[in-house]
């Protein structure tokens, strides 16, 4: 019998649609005034730019663009893969209670610049799936990812510099 418990592989499509907290966003987009929200709706987006196929974005599409990243559970990896190949500078966030997977290992601890953990788990804006109310807490914690776009100091937490240059 399998448990409830996390099986790690966190490619839940119930998930996808989990948003960033209002309260969180403010925090975060008053620090960087970000301008192209990678993976919204337009129903979701936080930013007036945003692409809800981001793996069809181009770097040319977005330069010189401040880009945030929130991206659906089931396509983290290739999210991950396309962020760090086309974005300039940006934040995204993502689960962190699994940092062995592939997403951690191969893809944002190989290109972010630093990783930043928030005391306290983040809580996701609920949404609507016909009369049902899903999202609000998670059971496992959040880290901030960036790339070209320096740590928050809006927010109580830790930084783990990846890049060798910018840790010492």
């Amino acid at each position: 019998m399998k448990g409830k418990g996390n099986d790690g592989k966190g490619d839940i499509s119930e998930r996808d649609l989990w948003k960033t907290s209002q309260e969180l966003w403010n925090t975060l987009d008053k620090e960087y005034n970000f301008h192209f929200d990678c993976c919204a709706s337009k129903d979701n987006s936080k930013t007036d730019f945003h692409s809800s196929d981001f793996e069809s974005v181009k770097k040319e599409d977005i330069v010189n663009m401040m880009c945030w990243m929130n991206p659906p559970f089931s396509k983290a990896l290739k999210m991950f893969k396309h962020f760090f190949k086309v974005v300039e500078g940006g934040v995204a966030i993502y689960r962190c209670d699994n940092m062995e997977t592939r997403t951690w290992q191969d893809i944002i601890l190989e290109n972010a610049d630093w990783v930043f953990i928030p005391i306290g788990r983040v809580s996701y804006t609920p949404f609507e799936t016909g009369n049902m109310r899903k999202g609000m807490g998670t059971r496992f914690p959040s880290a901030l990812i960036g790339i070209n776009a320096p740590p928050p100091q809006g927010i109580e937490g830790k930084t783990l510099f990846i890049r060798q240059e910018e840790a010492k």
